[in-house]
């Protein structure tokens, strides 16, 4: 008997919120919660489901159904995702808002005993996570979610304007991890601004950044009291959401509480010495 599943070309797509371990894990619970009703609005506007599903607490990577018109798919999935964050974020700002990193792309798939064997998911992942797509997301503070898509999946499917894609908004990129030897070239669906002197991720830009300041130009003192003020109300937010979190929390606890006294009470009486309903020697 083989011991090698059968490999499908299959669409792999990946999300992850942003800033996720920066929050309390009361918001952690209450994030995990919105990623999922996010993902599964996206997936019934793209009228499919996950073939196979892993969970990260703060991101879900899917394998999607082989044989899916990807013309049709991709489009109704990141207008999905971004029509529910969209909906999910109103009346919240700063912190309060959920936003998100996507990645998608399409090959060879083998499911294995813990996870998956596939080259297109390990691309899919680096890209998630790359510090291009990452730069992009914290450089566009009026939007809730930024894409990677593979250069395949942009030759193939991007780049011929289906209806929901516009090609023009995507910028080229290199993914440079030296430390995971990966390099790959990837398009992004926003301006990618260069990276600062880091470690690690070094993957070069092949654009102008979006905007650029003169050197020794300074933020005005207007826009920086607008900050704290936006930064005062989201604590206050974020405290208050916490705060009624632990209250649901506490009172569903109480509630189990309640239902094991129950029970408790309703075994001694079931211990009665005058309940003859079980013989002594069973």
């Amino acid at each position: 008997m083989s011991l090698v599943t059968p490999g499908i070309t299959r669409f792999v797509f990946a999300v992850d919120i942003e800033s996720y371990s920066a929050r309390l894990h009361l918001e952690q619970i209450r994030e995990q919660e919105r990623l999922d009703r996010v993902v599964e609005h996206a997936l019934s506007e793209a009228r499919t489901e996950a073939f196979a599903r892993q969970d990260s607490g703060d991101g879900v990577l899917m394998i999607l159904p082989e044989g899916i018109d990807q013309t049709r798919v991709i489009p109704r999935l990141l207008i999905g995702l971004r029509d529910a964050l969209e909906m999910d974020n109103r009346g919240r700002s700063g912190a309060g808002r959920l936003r998100m990193r996507a990645s998608v792309g399409e090959g060879l798939v083998h499911v294995g005993k813990t996870g998956f064997a596939s080259g297109v998911v390990i691309d899919v992942c680096r890209l998630l996570n790359s510090g291009p797509l990452r730069r992009a997301l914290e450089a566009a503070p009026d939007r809730d979610l930024v894409t990677a898509v593979t250069d395949h999946t942009y030759e193939q499917v991007v780049q011929h304007h289906y209806p929901g894609l516009d090609p023009a908004a995507f910028r080229q990129v290199e993914i440079d991890i030296p430390e995971k030897r990966f390099r790959r070239s990837a398009w992004i669906d926003a301006p990618v601004p260069e990276p600062a002197a880091t470690k690690g991720d070094t993957s070069p830009v092949k654009e102008t950044p979006a905007v650029s300041l003169a050197p020794g130009t300074a933020v005005t003192s207007g826009s920086q009291v607008r900050g704290r003020g936006r930064d005062a109300l989201d604590l206050g937010v974020r405290t208050l959401e916490g705060a009624c979190l632990a209250k649901e929390l506490l009172a569903h606890h109480q509630g189990h509480h309640a239902v094991d006294s129950t029970t408790h009470a309703e075994d001694a009486d079931a211990d009665d010495p005058d309940d003859d309903d079980f013989d002594d020697d069973v």
